[in-house]
């Protein structure tokens, strides 16, 4: 749930001289509204923090009762790169809560993982520095490709550790085009297409692909890789994310900016 959460949650990283900025999205496929996102990007001059909720709502919500809390908290290196320095995922299953802890020094070097089950029990594992050095987290990732879209476009490729696995998170810039005006999203215009891959690097992956890489696979095999979509806001200096999509064997996944 953790690799599909964050492709959907790609709202935060907004302009380097905001205070705070808060963002909704919604999440639709078949044309159904499943999922509410909401969001807020502080960000000072030595450093940024990212609070972003999501929960199921309507039928799907009555069904599969879950939400889901992501934070992360960083710094801003001499040459303006985002380096984390805590994140951490709460994800509640009908009323039952696991949480997943990080830590980094302040260089942005992963420092550890804590887990706590849905019983209260804590879990601490040792680490690989082999497949963790010289990774992020994948919010500090996806603020470096809009920091990387402000100056130009999207491309970047970003090493990246989520306590067990090492992966690069790859951004392909697939030029501009044109959202068209509907009934889901408050934004309509240009906007930089951008081109989503995890690349595996690492650890412990599964043999048959789960979550968000099976995912990845299906988009794959329609045609194309998952895609976003950044264009800037009035009054932003840079761009935000405003729709994704991704292709799967059962239909397309939608997210808009509400």
């Amino acid at each position: 749930m953790r690799f599909i959460l964050i492709f959907m949650l790609l709202c935060f990283s907004v302009p380097v001289h905001a205070a705070s900025f808060n963002a909704t999205y919604g999440i639709y496929t078949g044309g159904f509204h499943v999922v509410d996102l909401e969001g807020v990007f502080t960000i000072a001059e030595d450093g940024y923090s990212m609070t972003m909720d999501a929960k199921t709502i309507g039928l799907l919500g009555r069904l599969a009762p879950w939400a889901g809390v992501l934070q992360t908290t960083g710094l801003y290196t001499q040459d303006g790169t985002p380096i984390p320095q805590a994140h951490s995922f709460a994800s509640t299953w009908k009323g039952k809560v696991e949480t997943t802890q990080f830590t980094y020094d302040s260089k942005g070097n992963f420092a550890g993982k804590v887990y706590t089950d849905e019983d209260g029990n804590i879990h601490t594992d040792a680490h690989d520095e082999t497949l963790s050095d010289g990774t992020v987290d994948m919010l500090t990732a996806l603020h470096r490709s809009l920091l990387a879209a402000k100056n130009g476009e999207c491309s970047a490729s970003v090493p990246s550790f989520d306590g067990k696995r090492r992966y690069n998170m790859v951004f392909h810039s697939d030029g501009m085009g044109q959202i068209r005006e509907n009934r889901y999203s408050v934004y309509h215009g240009p906007a930089e297409i951008c081109t989503i891959e995890i690349e595996p690097d690492g650890g412990k992956w599964r043999e048959k692909p789960r979550g968000w890489m099976s995912l990845q696979e299906q988009s794959k095999g329609e045609g194309q890789l998952p895609r976003l979509w950044y264009a800037k806001m009035q009054g932003m200096e840079m761009p935000i994310p405003v729709k994704f999509m991704i292709k799967t064997n059962y239909g397309t996944m939608l997210m808009h900016l509400r």
